[in-house]
């Protein structure tokens, strides 16, 4: 197995920059929901879709996730003067992509994750072969017999080779971080990816991969042909200024 998984090289900066390959990162525990315009910034299906969310947090996460989106496509797409509730996300289960819907274009691909409270968001309007994912990483877990129970025998040797706790924790979740971002990559159930040794998946597809840790989470992101995607923080109160609402 390759020690570059474990190398730590996605870039994840703390200032806000849009570019094309972006995986823009928020913190979605501080927004209160109930006070803001859900109507103007969502769409009817999305209002919907929040309706159902029970847990607070899962309402924080899902309003983050759609605002970040409807960020990064003012962003890529200036021209289109749209309203927020004119952008609606919606997953597609013929490609097993999430996408944006306006009246003006067709639909953009996009992928998403969420982990305690960390929402990652990011466009992918050429449809690229991409996904990646965000774990919490700090919860102490029984990792070996987890491994034991769902990875390839190659990666519970792998976690096994580390008596700390902490230093397991990074190895499992980086695993899975990477077969969780390869499965939206391949569009597969990540319930086919949790047995095979997703190095050798990774290598088999063609497939790069880059991660990184940051306060007590794991990022990793998957991709063919290309390594140059990167991570930035935006704050939700700079967004709510960008977007005016």
């Amino acid at each position: 197995m390759s020690s570059h998984y474990f190398s730590n090289t996605l870039i994840i900066e703390q200032q806000c920059q849009t570019t094309a390959k972006k995986i823009m990162l928020m913190d979605a525990t501080g927004i209160d929901v109930a006070s803001l315009p859900l109507d103007k910034l969502l769409s009817e299906f999305e209002l919907s879709v929040l309706e159902k969310r029970k847990v607070p947090s899962a309402k924080q996460e899902y309003l983050a996730t759609r605002l970040t989106l409807k960020y990064l496509y003012q962003h890529a797409y200036p021209h289109d003067d749209l309203a927020l509730s004119e952008i609606s996300s919606q997953f597609d289960d013929k490609d097993s992509k999430l996408k944006l819907h306006t009246p003006v274009r067709e639909p953009v691909w996009t992928c998403l994750s969420h982990s305690n409270g960390l929402i990652g968001a990011a466009l992918n309007p050429k449809q690229q072969l991409f996904g990646f994912d965000i774990e919490q990483s700090s919860k102490p877990r029984p990792f070996i017999k987890l491994a034991k129970h769902f990875y390839h025998h190659d990666e519970v040797d792998l976690i096994s080779r580390f008596d700390e706790s902490d230093k397991q924790a990074q190895c499992f979740f980086r695993i899975w971080t990477l077969k969780e971002a390869l499965a939206k990559a391949s569009a597969q159930p990540i319930a086919k990816l949790l047995a095979p040794n997703v190095f050798d998946e990774l290598s088999k597809h063609d497939f790069s991969a880059s991660s990184n840790s940051i306060e007590g989470f794991d990022i990793s992101v998957v991709a063919q042909k290309s390594t140059a995607w990167q991570c930035s923080f935006i704050k939700f109160s700079d967004l709510r200024r960008d977007l005016a609402f």
